[in-house]
């Protein structure tokens, strides 16, 4: 009888340690995480910075476009690849008329008839009043913040969401975009641009060096950054807009930062 107490004392303090053990071991690979974490974050912010200069100074050999190539670079353990657009070369959700929403639905597939209904839509979601007046005094009306809230226009499905966003914005506030800074989907909203076409221009433009060592005003001009961090274990996909000022103190406003993915 003594030795079953024993015994039971000692399959007891087993399971009391593995507990511990596994506690133990929780905690460590917590904050693991949390020290990936925030080292991924980290890399993040600095390729923010990285292609704020690289845009502001082409001359500073960093050469990074707004064309949506990758760039990359490395920060210890860490590699960031980043792609940068401007928001000139997309379609504004709040800007854009009838005719280019059109051509973007028609361009993904959209029978006529349902691509100017959904066209109709977006504009009337956008020009709903809201209550308040603008500083100029007119009327407010709702706008779009983000462009994933177009997803809460009747029709927009998430299918269809996932092949038009590439082509939005909601920063350049313009009613069209410039074709010369424009990504594949974009261009494909065009009046009778086709996808053979459109991979010629894109193949002509990655060639060319036009102004490349030439620094363009970037006043008031809106970029978006896609950022992969991986340390070779881990992978955090980041998405981030910036928009440049005319202040030396403060050269950028950070317009959006958000983790997309991680693994």
């Amino acid at each position: 009888m003594p030795l079953l107490s024993v015994l039971w004392g000692l399959a007891l303090l087993a399971v009391i340690a593995t507990t511990v053990m596994d506690a133990t071991g929780t905690s460590r690979k917590l904050a693991d995480n949390g020290l990936y974490a925030a080292e991924a974050d980290a890399l993040a912010e600095a390729a923010i910075v990285r292609a704020a200069i690289g845009l502001s100074d082409p001359t500073s050999g960093t050469g990074w476009r707004a064309d949506g190539r990758p760039r990359q670079f490395e920060l210890r353990k860490w590699r960031a690849v980043v792609r940068i657009q401007d928001e000139l070369g997309r379609i504004d959700l709040n800007f854009a008329d009838q005719d280019l929403l059109f051509g973007l639905l028609r361009s993904v597939g959209f029978e006529p008839q349902k691509a100017t209904a959904l066209a109709v839509s977006i504009i009337e979601w956008r020009m709903m009043p809201v209550p308040g007046v603008s500083a100029s005094g007119q009327p407010q009306r709702r706008l779009f913040h983000a462009v994933n809230e177009l997803l809460l226009v009747p029709g927009v499905s998430q299918d269809l969401f996932a092949r038009i966003e590439p082509a939005l914005t909601v920063y350049s506030q313009r009613p069209t975009f410039d074709p010369q800074l424009a990504p594949l989907e974009a261009l494909l909203a065009l009046p009778g641009a086709t996808r053979d076409q459109v991979v010629q221009t894109l193949a002509r433009r990655a060639q060319s060096t036009l102004g490349a060592d030439v620094a363009p005003s970037l006043k008031g001009r809106a970029f978006s950054l896609a950022i992969e961090a991986t340390d070779g274990r881990h992978k955090r996909a980041y998405r981030a807009a910036i928009r440049f000022t005319d202040d030396p103190a403060k050269p950028y406003w950070l317009l959006d930062f958000q983790i997309v993915s991680k693994s």
